[in-house]
C-alpha cells in the first residue's frame, strides 16, 4: 500500500487564547487562583505584584541613608541583613531566643506516619535484610495505616521466603499506632487487640472467625457460633466498635489542609450581603517600567515583539480575574437573596433551586454559572458550605402545590433516624410512611438513595440490642 501526502481544508471551532484563559480562571478555586497568579507573575514581566511594590517602597533608603553609606563604605563589607554587635542585644540572650526559634521550629513542624514508623523501626533489632524488608513494606502503607502493596511481591523484591517476610510484618504492626501495617480491617483490629493482650478475649474470637457476621451484626447468629449470651456478644461487639479502623489518621501531618472559603457572609441589621474572600488574592497590575520600555521607540525590535506579546497575555490575565470576581460575586448575593432562610435555619430551610434559574437571573449562561460555583466555598452562619449545596432538586408533591427540596427531605430522614429506637430502627418503608404523614411523598428508592448519601447504614445494621 503506498503512502500519499494531501492537503485538505477544515473548518474548526476553536477557542481564543483569552477565551481559553478566562475560563480556567473562573474555574479556580480562590487558593488555586493565588498560586496561578504569582506564578504568572514570575514568568510575565509585564505583571507584577502591588504588595510587592508596596514593599519596595518602604525598604527604599532615604536620601540621607545613602548619604550616609557613602560617607561610610566600610558598612557595606557587612552582609545583607547583618547587625553589628553594637546594634544587637546582649549576645547571651541572642542564644536563648536562638535556642527558642529552634523548639518553636521543631514544635511546629508535623510528623507523618512514616516518619514516626521508620523511627521506631531503626530502633529495633534485626538484620540488615529484615531492615530493609521493613522500610519497604512501610513505605508500601497509605495514609490510614494500611498497606498498600502486595506482600508476596514484597518478599520476591527481598529476596526472602513469604513466611518470613509475614513475620517482619507482624513487627511492624507491633509500633505505634496499634493496627498499623494490617492488609485488611480484620487484621487491623486483631492487631489492635493482641497489642492489648485480649487474644483470649471473645472479641477476639468474634473478629477472628466470625468477622462477616459480626459486620452484619448478627447478634443471635454470633451468640449461637461462639456459644455466649447476647449480652455478652452485645458487650464483645461495642469493644470492638471501640477500636480505631483508620490508625493513621491519628498524625497532625495528615489532616486535610484548612478551607479558606471564596466568599464570605456579611451580617446586617437589616439585610446579609455577600463579600469575595479577595485579602488573600494578589493584586497583578502591568508594570509601568517596562511598559515605558515597550512605548519606547529606541527599543530593539525583537523585544518589542516579546514585551507586546506578553502585554496582550497580562491584559487578559487582568481582565479574566476580574470578571471571574464578578461573577462569583454575583452569583453568591443572587444565591443568599433566594435562600435566606438557610442561614437562619441550615440546610433543611433550603428551597428548590437550578443553575439554570440563578444563571437566568445573574445574566450569565447556565455553564458559566457551572464553572463559577465547581469547587467555590462560602462561610455562613451555619458553616462553610460548597455553592454547589445551595443549589436543591424540586420533589414534586402528590395533591400539594408547595416545592420541597431534596435537602427538606434528608433532614427529615436524618431526624427520624435520629429519633428512632435503637433496638427496632426504621425501615425504608416505615420511614416512607413517616414522611407522609408530615406531608412528604417520597418514594422508597429515593429514601434508600437519599440514606446512603446521608451515610446512614441500613436498618439491620443499625440495630442495636441494648
Amino acid at each position: 500500500m503506498a503512502l500519499n501526502a494531501k492537503q485538505t481544508q477544515q473548518q474548526r471551532l476553536m477557542l481564543a487564547p483569552n477565551v481559553t484563559l478566562a475560563l480556567e480562571v473562573l474555574r479556580m478555586p480562590l487558593m488555586e487562583l493565588q498560586a496561578f497568579l504569582e506564578s504568572q507573575c514570575e514568568e510575565n514581566p509585564l505583571l507584577e505584584l502591588d504588595e510587592e511594590l508596596a514593599e519596595e517602597q518602604r525598604d527604599e533608603p532615604l536620601e540621607e541613608t545613602s548619604k550616609d553609606a557613602r560617607e561610610h563604605p566600610e558598612d557595606e563589607e557587612w552582609p545583607a541583613g547583618q547587625r553589628t554587635l553594637s546594634e544587637t542585644e546582649d549576645p547571651e540572650n541572642d542564644d536563648v531566643a536562638e535556642d527558642d526559634r529552634r523548639l518553636e521550629r521543631q514544635t511546629a513542624a508535623p510528623i507523618s506516619l512514616r516518619e514516626s514508623l521508620l523511627m521506631q523501626w531503626g530502633c529495633q533489632p534485626g538484620s540488615p535484610e529484615d531492615r530493609s524488608l521493613g522500610e519497604l513494606l512501610i513505605h508500601q502503607l497509605d495514609e490510614i495505616g494500611y498497606l498498600e502493596g502486595s506482600l508476596e511481591e514484597a518478599a520476591v523484591h527481598a529476596g526472602v521466603e513469604l513466611a518470613h517476610a509475614e513475620w517482619v510484618l507482624k513487627l511492624i504492626q507491633r509500633l505505634d499506632p496499634p493496627g498499623v501495617g494490617a492488609r485488611d480491617l480484620r487484621e487491623c483490629l486483631m492487631a489492635q487487640l493482641e497489642q492489648a493482650g485480649e487474644e483470649q478475649t471473645l472479641a477476639y474470637r468474634i473478629v477472628a472467625s466470625h468477622f462477616p457476621l459480626f459486620v452484619q451484626q448478627r447478634v443471635p447468629q454470633l451468640a449461637k457460633a461462639t456459644g455466649s449470651s447476647a449480652a455478652e456478644v452485645t458487650q464483645a461487639c461495642e469493644r470492638l466498635k471501640r477500636l480505631n479502623p483508620k490508625p493513621g489518621r491519628a498524625f497532625a501531618g495528615n489532616l486535610p489542609p484548612a478551607i479558606v472559603p471564596d466568599l464570605l457572609i456579611k451580617r446586617g441589621e437589616r439585610h446579609d450581603d455577600v463579600e469575595l474572600n479577595d485579602q488573600e488574592l494578589p493584586q497583578i497590575r502591568i508594570s509601568r517600567s517596562y511598559y515605558r520600555m515597550l512605548r519606547d521607540p529606541n527599543t530593539a525590535a525583537d523585544v518589542k515583539e516579546f514585551l507586546a506579546t506578553k502585554f496582550r497575555q497580562a491584559g487578559w490575565l487582568i481582565r479574566a480575574v476580574g470578571d471571574r470576581q464578578a461573577t462569583l460575586l454575583a452569583i453568591g448575593r443572587c444565591l443568599i437573596s433566594l435562600q435566606r432562610d438557610f442561614l437562619e435555619h441550615g440546610p433543611k430551610a433550603l428551597k428548590p433551586l437550578t443553575q439554570a434559574q440563578v444563571a437566568s437571573l445573574v445574566g450569565r449562561h447556565p455553564s458559566t454559572v457551572s464553572r463559577a460555583i465547581a469547587g467555590k466555598t462560602i462561610d455562613t452562619p451555619c458553616g462553610v458550605f460548597r455553592l454547589e449545596q445551595l443549589f436543591a432538586t424540586n420533589l414534586p408533591q402528590n395533591g400539594h402545590a408547595e416545592q420541597v427540596s431534596d435537602a427538606q427531605i434528608k433532614s427529615a430522614i436524618q431526624q427520624l433516624i435520629d429519633e428512632e429506637d435503637p433496638r427496632r430502627p426504621l425501615s425504608d418503608a416505615q420511614l416512607v410512611r413517616h414522611l407522609t404523614q408530615r406531608q412528604l411523598s417520597v418514594a422508597r428508592r429515593t429514601i434508600a438513595k437519599y440514606r446512603a448519601q446521608l451515610s446512614i447504614l441500613p436498618a439491620h445494621l443499625r440495630k442495636r440490642r441494648l
